[in-house]
């Protein structure tokens, strides 16, 4: 999920990106390779091609690097969505489960984006900072996830429990996503969608061919 960079800058601000930008890739790529503890300031700097001394310049602590690493991929995961869901029309169902087929895609779903992820989430139990920086990040996430729900449901005319259907979906993505991340099981990326939109039809009462349940329409 990174974008490589495209020639070296000149002017400093451009220099300034450019380096951030390699050292966020190499951190990203080590954190996917090797882990946390594999992701050293040393090994990092080495990758990027950067001196040791300059990622001071950039990152006061490791821990900050970290997070900056966890609001990258949310970033870039979160910015491909918008364009899936975007191409998927107006239809609040559609963009509704649009979401599951985006988080599954060749384009978010990658070797080096997933074992990067699941190197922070280790963290996460450990490292209060990382933690904290997770949290925020899940919140705009959930609430994406509850604004879709909640205009599927105005347009179908029904209540539901949005906030429930919300945190199911967003439990079932990143279990999907752990199982697949680590081989287990025999889950594909195909099957994981289907996974998901049969359980947004069953929040939604909707049948395989889109009608409600128990409305009589046969």
């Amino acid at each position: 999920m990174t974008t490589k960079t495209r020639g070296r800058p000149g002017t400093q601000p451009e220099i300034n990106e450019f380096r951030r930008q390699r050292l966020m890739e190499a951190t990203i790529a080590l954190l996917a390779e090797k882990g946390v503890a594999g992701a050293t300031v040393r090994a990092i700097t080495t990758a990027a091609g950067t001196s040791h001394g300059l990622i001071g310049h950039y990152y006061a602590s490791k821990d900050e690097l970290l997070v900056a690493a966890l609001d990258h991929l949310f970033t870039a995961v979160a910015a491909e969505i918008a364009r899936q869901v975007a191409r998927a029309g107006e239809e609040p169902l559609a963009r509704l489960k649009a979401v599951p087929r985006a988080m599954f895609s060749p384009q978010v779903f990658t070797e080096t984006s997933s074992s990067a992820f699941l190197a922070l989430w280790h963290e996460i139990r450990f490292n209060e900072v990382v933690r904290e920086a997770n949290r925020q990040l899940y919140v705009g996430y959930r609430n994406r996830s509850l604004a879709q729900f909640r205009a599927t449901a105005e347009k179908l005319g029904i209540a539901i429990d949005t906030e429930g259907a919300a945190t199911g979906l967003i439990a079932l993505i990143d279990g999907l996503w752990l199982e697949l991340a680590i081989g287990a099981g025999s889950t594909t990326r195909q099957k994981a969608v289907v996974i998901c939109h049969d359980y947004i039809d069953h929040q939604l009462g909707l049948r395989p061919d889109g009608r409600r349940t128990g409305t009589g329409a046969d």
